[in-house]
């Protein structure tokens, strides 16, 4: 095994097994393992030396890259959790190959190849490229090939291929001579049923190789001969019929439990299995009693929670499909189970504030909301991951796409860090004009369960109604409230205005607008002082209209 470390500018003590055969570095300090029986006790002397920052167990490994920096934080505990990416940290290849599989595609015509490579989700959905080298070994020209890449979302590909073939995957996909240039892929079935399907629509004849394999950076696909093309020769003439063997393995590998309610059914295609050249002869539970149905063009199986023979835990229903074939004297026994969805409940909430203290059941049009997904109990096996979400808005607007794929629809809508107890948490801005305006919508997501040792995955559609206001500014619309208050306002300051109007001009009228003063005139001769008195006399107050001398 060959061992190289990355870690530059950080002084080194590498601690070993003294079982094994080791030959250190002048540069790097070692130093022996004591002995250890258990994993606890290796992670008690490990934290004596300092705090963990990570640590993997790799089986049979053949060559290991580790890089090592500084940790940004120091982990307040240890716990290890199966199956967890370490990303640039850690590069490993494993000493035995991956198990490759391949079949005959009766009835499609020609000499069409297909190399099948599919990816299975790991524990954390972050975006990764998967570097895949092709190289087959092709006796003339270019193979008549197709490569189908199949796995997560968040997944890219690039491709270093040696010959020219028809390139089908997932996500987006890039070449290694033009690695800026991504090319947006297609949605492909998640099942190996679903892909020998895709493989006979792409007029494939024979699947030359199909793996499957767990979350890796590079994927190397070597092929010793390739290109079945019509001989030079013909062919020796066969003088016994060749006998027909069953692909048992990829025949298990397409029984996969469809889980719904309370029922568990178990659905083979006809067609995929004479493709396998297989010949069913029963398909049962555990219970034999309980025998599949023989429709047209496929066997169905299917029995609810209570019956043929089904072990019902506190969260996962479990069986055994038994398929028994016409080429083999002994049954063929494949584990099946469901996640038992009765037993869990989910909770589905929006908040207006990123820090999830109150439910909200109204949201402003061009408000940002915050969403937060729930289970309850919170199981540790069990992984929440959300696989779409949109706000319906009723029949006369349109659907807003929130999340397709486990993906953010558009830069308005953000995926979040998930809670404490696992909860996952998105955030979205609603937009804040709408013709004509919604009042309601229903907010709708689609939630997948994940276990990290069982498959298939179990799928559950929640949903909650909301109230959808407009915001109480001019150019967007005005609320009820707003309405009275502005007609109440306006209303008192009419009032007030006209009544200090009324004052203004009560006070200051002209005199010649004041009714006349009658008075009584004394002869202008004698008497000159009684007529000045009476003059005096009859001039009106401010707060008098006439008077009478």
């Amino acid at each position: 095994m060959l061992l190289q470390l990355q870690a530059p500018g950080i002084p080194l003590n590498l601690a070993f097994n003294p079982k094994l055969i080791f030959q250190g570095h002048p540069g790097v300090n070692t130093t022996q393992l004591p002995p250890f029986t258990t994993q606890k006790q290796f992670l008690d002397w490990a934290e004596t030396k300092g705090p963990i920052a990570s640590i993997a167990e790799l089986s049979d490994p053949q060559s290991i890259l580790l890089r090592l920096d500084q940790a940004p934080r120091v982990p307040s505990s240890c716990n290890p959790e199966p199956l967890t990416d370490m990303g640039h940290t850690l590069e490993w290849s494993p000493l035995t190959r991956a198990s490759v599989r391949g079949c005959h595609l009766e009835g499609v015509p020609g000499h069409k190849e297909a190399h099948i490579v599919r990816v299975l989700p790991g524990t954390e959905a972050g975006p990764r490229t998967v570097t895949v080298k092709v190289e087959l070994r092709c006796a003339s020209g270019d193979p008549d090939a197709v490569l189908i890449l199949q796995g997560p979302s968040y997944v890219s590909w690039l491709i270093d291929a040696n010959h020219n073939m028809q390139i089908w995957t997932t996500g987006e996909y890039s070449f290694k001579i033009f690695p800026e240039k991504n090319i947006r892929g297609f949605v492909l079935p998640d099942t190996p049923q679903g892909l020998l399907g895709e493989a006979r629509r792409l007029n494939a004849s024979m699947v030359a190789s199909f793996v499957e394999l767990p979350l890796a950076s590079v994927v190397s696909l070597q092929a010793h001969s390739c290109g079945g093309g019509p001989q030079t020769s013909p062919p020796p003439v066969r003088t016994t019929p060749p006998k027909e063997s069953c692909n048992q393995e990829l025949l298990l590998s397409l029984i996969q439990p469809n889980c719904s309610k309370d029922v568990m059914t178990v659905v083979l295609k006809k067609d995929l299995i004479s493709t396998l050249r297989c010949t069913i002869t029963s398909l049962t539970f555990s219970d034999p009693s309980c025998q599949a149905e023989d429709r047209d063009d496929q066997f169905v199986l299917r029995s609810t929670y209570s019956n043929c023979g089904m072990k019902v835990t506190e969260n996962v229903v479990r069986n055994e499909v038994v398929v028994n074939l016409l080429s083999s004297s002994s049954p063929q026994w494949k584990k099946v189970h469901c996640i038992n969805m009765e037993s869990l409940s989910f909770q589905l909430g929006l908040y207006l504030s990123p820090h999830f203290l109150q439910v909200s059941h109204t949201i402003e049009l061009g408000q940002q909301g915050f969403v937060q997904v729930s289970m309850s109990p919170s199981i540790p096996e069990l992984m929440l991951q959300l696989d779409s979400c949109h706000l319906d808005l009723g029949p006369d607007a349109d659907t807003v796409e929130l999340i397709q794929s486990q993906t953010a629809k558009g830069s308005c809508v953000s995926l979040l860090s998930p809670g404490p107890g696992g909860d996952v948490r998105f955030s979205f801005l609603l937009r804040g004009y709408m013709v004509p305006t919604p009042t309601t919508g229903t907010l709708s997501c689609t939630i997948a369960l994940r276990s990290r040792s069982l498959s298939p995955d179990a799928h559950r559609t929640i949903s909650t109604r909301l109230n959808i206001v407009s915001p109480g500014l001019p150019d967007k619309g005005l609320v009820l409230p707003a309405v009275l208050g502005i007609t109440f306002g306006a209303f008192l300051i009419g009032a007030l205005l006209t009544a200090a109007l009324w004052y203004i001009y009560s006070h200051t009228r002209p005199p010649g607008k004041r009714e006349p003063v009658v008075a009584v005139a004394a002869p202008a001769s004698s008497e000159t002082s009684s007529t000045n008195h009476s003059i005096g006399s009859t001039q009106s107050t401010p707060c008098s209209t006439s008077s009478v001398a």
